[in-house]
Parts: C-alpha cells; sequence; structure tokens
C-alpha cells in the first residue's frame, strides 16, 4: 500500500473517531479496514501519536476497550465546497414551503458561518459559475467578449509562471510587450495585470487588445508580496491612482437594497437614525465611481470628499450637453 493510501486511512480513521459517540474499538477498525488485528493496532497508535491530547476513553459495559476524539478536535478538517453549497440551494429551490425554504437558508448561513473568511468570497464565485453551467442561473450585464483561447493561454502562462509577449496598439503605435503575467480582473472588460520588466513595475492591459498572443519557455519569479485581491482594493474597477476616503449617504426607500449591496472590499455600511444608509470606502477611480453612483440615480448624495462631487457634477452637465439641441 502506498504512502499516499495509508495517509488517507489515517484521516479516514480520525473522522471516525470524531464522529462516534460510543467509540470506536480495536475490532471496529480492523472490521472497518478489512485489515489485521496488528495493523489495525499500529493505525490506532499512530493516530494517538498525533493527538495524544485529544483522545478521550468512553466508558463500557464489555471489556472491551473504546475510544473517541474529544468533540471538535477535527473540524478543521472537515471543509464545504461550491457543490456542496450548490446543492443545498437547489434542493432548496425544489421546496415550494416557504417555511422549508426558510430552514435551508438558515441551515446554508449556519455551514457558511464555519466557512473560514479566506475561502468565503471564493466559494460565493464558484456557486455561481456551477449554477450558471447547470443552466439555473444567467449573467445579465453588458461586457466586452474576450476569446477563450486566449483566456486559456493565459491560465496556462499563470500557473507556469512563463512569460508572455504579445502586440499591443499603444498611444504611441503598435508596440510589442513582453510581461510576467499576475492575474486578470474582470471589471466591464478582463483586464490582465502583470509585470513589465521594460518599465519595472506593474501595468494593466485589456485582454481584447491583446494580439499575437504567445507563451514563451521563459520562465519568472513571481513577487511574493504581491496579491491580486490586494491589489484591487486600492481602485474602484481597474484605475490605480491615489485612493480617496468616499462617504455615500444613501436614502431609506433604498435602504434594503444597499445594505445588500457590495461596493467595494474596503465598504463599511451602517444604518444611520434616520433610516438612510451611510456606506464608507476608500478607492481611486473617480470615472468608475460615478458610473456605480448614476444607476442608484436620486436616492445617493456624495458626502465626501467635495472633489469627488465636483467631478460628478461636472460630469453629469458635460453629458447633459450632448442633448442640447
Amino acid at each position: 500500500m502506498s504512502r499516499l493510501n495509508k495517509a488517507e486511512e489515517i484521516i479516514e480513521l480520525a473522522m471516525m473517531f470524531q464522529n462516534s459517540y460510543s467509540g470506536l474499538c480495536i475490532d471496529d477498525i480492523q472490521e472497518h479496514f478489512e485489515c489485521s488485528r496488528r495493523s489495525a493496532e499500529r493505525m490506532k497508535s499512530l493516530l494517538f501519536d498525533l493527538f495524544p491530547e485529544k483522545i478521550e476513553v468512553v466508558p463500557t459495559s464489555d471489556k472491551k476497550k473504546r475510544w473517541r476524539f474529544i468533540k471538535g478536535t477535527m473540524n478543521s478538517l472537515i471543509s464545504f465546497t461550491s457543490d456542496d453549497f450548490a446543492n443545498l440551494e437547489y434542493l432548496k429551490g425544489l421546496s415550494n414551503d416557504e417555511s422549508r425554504q426558510k430552514e435551508l437558508d438558515e441551515l446554508i448561513a449556519k455551514i457558511k458561518a464555519l466557512t473560514p473568511q479566506k475561502n468565503a468570497m471564493a466559494l460565493e464565485t464558484d456557486i455561481e459559475a456551477i449554477l450558471e453551467s447547470e443552466g439555473f442561473a444567467v449573467r445579465q450585464y453588458s461586457r466586452v467578449k474576450a476569446d477563450k483561447t486566449v483566456l486559456d493561454k493565459l491560465r496556462s502562462a499563470m500557473l507556469a509562471f512563463k512569460k508572455i509577449e504579445f502586440d499591443y496598439n499603444t498611444d504611441k503605435g503598435l508596440r510589442h510587450i513582453t510581461l510576467n503575467p499576475y492575474g486578470i480582473i474582470i471589471s466591464d472588460k478582463y483586464y490582465l495585470v502583470g509585470f513589465n520588466e521594460y518599465v519595472n513595475d506593474l501595468r494593466l492591459y485589456k485582454v481584447d487588445k491583446l494580439q499575437n498572443l504567445a507563451i514563451t519557455e521563459e520562465y519568472f519569479e513571481k513577487d511574493e508580496k504581491f496579491l491580486l485581491s490586494e491589489y484591487c482594493k486600492n481602485s474602484f474597477s481597474i484605475y490605480q491612482e491615489k485612493p480617496l476616503n468616499i462617504t455615500l449617504e444613501f436614502d431609506k426607500d433604498v435602504a434594503e437594497d444597499v445594505l445588500n449591496y457590495h461596493f467595494h472590499p474596503t465598504q463599511k455600511i451602517k444604518q444611520l437614525d434616520s433610516g438612510n444608509v451611510q456606506v464608507k470606502f476608500s478607492a481611486s477611480g473617480e470615472y468608475a465611481i460615478c458610473h456605480e453612483l448614476f444607476k442608484w440615480g436620486t436616492s445617493v448624495k456624495i458626502k465626501r470628499p467635495t472633489s469627488l462631487r465636483e467631478y460628478y457634477k461636472n460630469y453629469l452637465e458635460d453629458i447633459l450637453k450632448t442633448f442640447v439641441l
């Protein structure tokens, strides 16, 4: 038996010790794994060596010794996948009983509460992707199409840490770019972010504008301090400028929508005594922020900073001028 199989069996045995209320004896281990008594003894001893302070003896009336783990010992090894949540959402949709749907919502919320925070956003995204692939969800928004072949090449390059080459139209004409690809930001367009050694800095490129893309045989070392999620926290959409400390106030008529809305990773939302909702976040990208605020019409006011309020006012005035006959 390979070491991998042995490791899998030890993990399985650990889960059995966690889930058993009455405890396990050597005979139980021997029967479950269809092994000799000697092998069962070895498995038990190895597990006890790994978790010496987590074992408790279960009182029993027979002569067989039984053991189990102290409750919660293996919780860190239990994880919930996007498939688990998607199946729960699917089951909830099958029921016409409102009380049962509410109970399932509460169950899903409890399970998500046990999920480590660092995995929460990824799980949400995975669930959406699964529901979409199964035909239960449709993404209804305007966006630029991206060539799947190009995205696949970029993915391969990023996984292998290989440099890429492509031609790209700039203000100064067509340029040949060599890049260390770090990740992709999905907004109204797909943006490739990577380290350009020629300018010795990070740069963004529109994926739909990449021409003659090729993966080179040259490897690169990714900056260990770079995290795509942290990089995006500085901006609204893709704009990497000096962040603004923004305060918005939404009318109480849209309070419920705002309280359940994701504006930015740094957002802080609270409901005011008036019933209005205050939203604060720090980000750059005045143009993108104003586009977002336009969707809320007259239900939102820019409280801070004044510069953003003036920018939005001038932007709206410029648009109105185009409709003057």
